[in-house]
C-alpha cells in the first residue's frame, strides 16, 4: 500500500464536533473510543495507538473509528496489500486461504476444479481490485461480534463511507441471525451483496444441553481427573508468561494451521493480558510452565475465542486441546453465555453439541465504477451460489 494512498487524519476532521457523525484514524480517534466503545475501549484503543501491524504482523491496513448517530464502530481500511490476515482481506479468505488448503481435498477431480476456480477468482481480484475494502464493525478478530446498535447504523454508515471512500467497497463480516451479529437480511434490504463466508459452530450456555453429550461428559470427567496441571485464570497469569502464551498460540494457529491466520505479536499479548482486552485461562504444568491457553472476547451475553493454543510438541495422548475445550464449555454453561466457536474442527465440535450455522459477509459496491460493480456482482454471486451449497452439503 503506497504511503500516499493511506487514509490520513486531516486537520478539518479534528474540528468535527465530538457528538457528530464522522470518521477518524489513529490516535486522533481515541476520544471516540473512550466515550462510545463501552467494555471494549481498551482493545480498540490499542490498535489506534499502536497501529495494527505492531499488534499482528500481517494486519496490513489502517485502523480508525466510524461514528454514526446510532453508535461508534471499529473501522479498517485495506488497500489490497498481499499477504494480509484473513480478517483484513477478502482475497485471503476466498482465494489464498482455500488455495493453501487444496491438499486437504481428497477427490482429485474436485481438487482440479477448485484450483481452476480459485485461479479465475485470483484474476478477478487482481484485475478489478476487489480486495480494496473499508470494513466497519470490524474488530480485526477471526469472529467479529457486533453491538446491537449496528443493525440500525447500516444506512448511515454506508452513506458516510461511500462518500469518504469512493474507491473502496464497504464490507461487514460475520453475519448470522443469532445474538451478537446482524441479520443478513438487513444488508440485503440496504442494497448489499450478501455472500457465504464459512460454517461456524455455536454452544448455547443459556440452555446447556450440550453438557449431556457423551463425548463432552467424558471430556469433563477427564478434565476433573487431570493430574499434574493447574487451571489458571487472569489472576494466575503473569507478565513472565507472555512469551509462552504467544508461542502456544503460534504453534497451533500459525505453524500447524496457516500463516494467514493473525500473527499476533508479543506487544499484543502484553497489552491484552495487562489491560484485560480478553479473558485468558490456561493450564499450567507442575513445573510452572503453561502448556495450554485460550482467551474469550465477549459482547454482552455472547462470547468468542479468537485466541487459543497449546504445546503441539507434547504427545497427543495428553489431550490438551480436548481439556481446553472442556474447560471453555463448562465456563460458558456456568455463565449462561452463547459461544460463537468459529469455524474448523467441525466433527470435533458437533460431537460435543456444537450447532452449525452458515455465516455470511455483506458488501456494498453501488458507489463504485460500473466495471467494478459488475465484477463484484458476478464474483460474489458465484461465491454465494456455490459456497453456500458447499457449506450446507459438506462437513467442515
Amino acid at each position: 500500500m503506497e504511503a500516499s494512498t493511506l487514509p490520513t487524519w486531516r486537520p478539518e476532521a479534528a474540528r468535527t464536533a465530538v457528538s457528530g457523525p464522522g470518521i477518524r484514524f489513529g490516535p486522533e480517534a481515541v476520544d471516540w473510543v473512550d466515550e462510545d466503545f463501552r467494555g471494549h475501549a481498551g482493545y480498540w484503543r490499542g490498535f489506534l495507538e499502536e497501529g495494527p501491524s505492531r499488534l499482528a504482523e500481517n494486519f496490513r491496513l489502517e485502523s480508525g473509528v466510524l461514528r454514526t448517530s446510532a453508535g461508534s464502530f471499529a473501522l479498517t481500511v485495506h488497500d489490497g496489500r498481499p499477504g494480509a490476515a484473513f480478517p483484513c482481506s477478502l482475497h485471503t479468505q476466498y482465494v489464498a486461504y482455500p488455495a493453501a488448503e487444496l491438499s486437504l481435498v481428497q477427490d482429485p477431480a474436485l481438487r482440479r476444479l477448485a484450483r481452476i476456480g480459485l485461479g479465475a477468482m485470483a484474476v478477478a481480484f487482481r484485475t478489478w481490485r476487489l480486495d480494496r475494502t473499508v470494513q466497519w464493525s470490524a474488530g480485526l478478530l477471526s469472529t467479529n461480534l457486533h453491538a446491537p446498535e449496528a443493525a440500525g447504523a447500516i444506512g448511515e454508515a454506508t452513506r458516510l463511507l461511500s462518500r469518504r471512500f469512493p474507491d473502496h467497497a464497504i464490507l461487514v463480516r460475520c453475519l448470522n441471525d443469532l445474538p451478537g451479529s446482524i441479520p443478513p437480511q438487513a444488508f440485503r434490504d440496504a442494497e448489499h451483496h450478501v455472500f457465504a463466508s464459512r460454517r461456524v459452530y455455536f454452544f448455547d450456555g443459556r440452555e446447556p444441553g450440550f453438557l449431556a453429550k457423551d463425548t463432552l461428559r467424558r471430556d469433563l470427567k477427564a478434565l476433573r481427573k487431570l493430574a499434574g496441571y493447574e487451571v489458571v485464570g487472569p489472576d494466575g497469569l503473569r507478565a513472565a508468561d507472555v512469551p509462552r502464551i504467544l508461542s502456544l498460540y503460534r504453534q497451533l494457529y500459525v505453524e500447524k494451521h496457516s500463516s494467514l491466520n493473525p500473527r499476533y505479536t508479543r506487544r499484543f499479548v502484553e497489552r491484552a493480558l495487562a489491560e484485560g482486552w480478553m479473558e485468558f485461562r490456561g493450564l499450567r504444568n507442575a513445573t510452572g510452565v503453561l502448556d495450554g491457553i485460550y482467551a474469550c472476547y465477549s459482547q454482552g451475553d455472547v462470547t468468542s475465542t479468537p485466541f487459543i493454543g497449546y504445546d503441539t510438541t507434547l504427545p497427543p495422548g495428553v489431550g490438551l486441546y480436548r481439556h481446553l475445550v472442556a474447560l471453555l464449555l463448562s465456563d460458558v454453561a456456568e455463565r449462561g453465555q452463547l459461544l460463537n466457536y468459529s469455524s474448523g474442527a467441525g466433527e470435533f465440535k458437533r460431537r460435543r453439541g456444537g450447532l452449525p450455522v452458515v455465516e455470511s459477509n455483506a458488501l456494498h459496491a453501488s458507489h463504485l465504477t460500473p466495471g467494478r460493480r459488475a465484477a463484484y456482482a458476478v464474483t460474489l454471486g458465484l461465491v454465494e451460489r456455490f459456497g453456500r451449497r458447499f457449506l450446507n452439503e459438506n462437513e467442515v
